[in-house]
């Protein structure tokens, strides 16, 4: 095994290893790896991320499961909805990211591109839906800095006496 723990020797009876059998949860299994691949796991170990090699095989199979499992084909359980990675440029990624700040009210990126590939935002040019957004923020903040500097020439008008509230 991967931690060198002894295992208790086997019972001697098919009937009696059949009664002793552990529950799924307790299963075992056995990984065969040269002396490169158990030096490379114990570094992993040694630097503290994983506890011990079992633990770093496990997650490493966990990994590797959930990986297979969200390639693209439904989730065992869940057959409504499926998870796909997607890999995405960091300027699709800022353009998204942004969308689902700007436009959908603070949205997380998943959320976004869930919507988006439902409504068919994407062939409507996402970028251009981003650059309206961002023109309609920038408008709106030159309009704030104007309503600001319209309130300050009438606070110093009625400070002159010019006008009056």
């Amino acid at each position: 095994m991967f931690d060198k723990t002894k295992t208790p020797a086997p019972a001697s009876t098919p009937l009696s290893r059949s009664r002793e059998r552990p529950g799924p949860e307790d299963e075992r299994i056995a990984l065969r790896c040269n002396r490169r691949e158990l030096q490379l796991l114990d570094t992993f170990v040694a630097t503290g991320e994983f506890g011990s090699r079992s633990e770093l095989m496990r997650e490493a199979l966990r990994q590797f499961l959930r990986g297979r499992a969200f390639s693209g084909t439904f989730v065992p359980g869940d057959a409504d909805s499926a998870d796909v990675p997607v890999r995405l440029r960091r300027d699709e990624l800022v353009e998204f990211a942004t969308y689902g700040e700007q436009v959908s009210n603070g949205q997380p990126l998943s959320s976004v591109l869930a919507e988006l590939v439902r409504r068919g935002a994407i062939e409507l040019r996402v970028s251009d839906l981003v650059a309206r957004a961002r023109s309609s923020v920038k408008l709106s903040a030159e309009a704030r800095e104007r309503l600001e500097a319209l309130d300050a020439s009438a606070r110093e008008l009625e400070r002159k006496g010019v006008l009056g509230r």
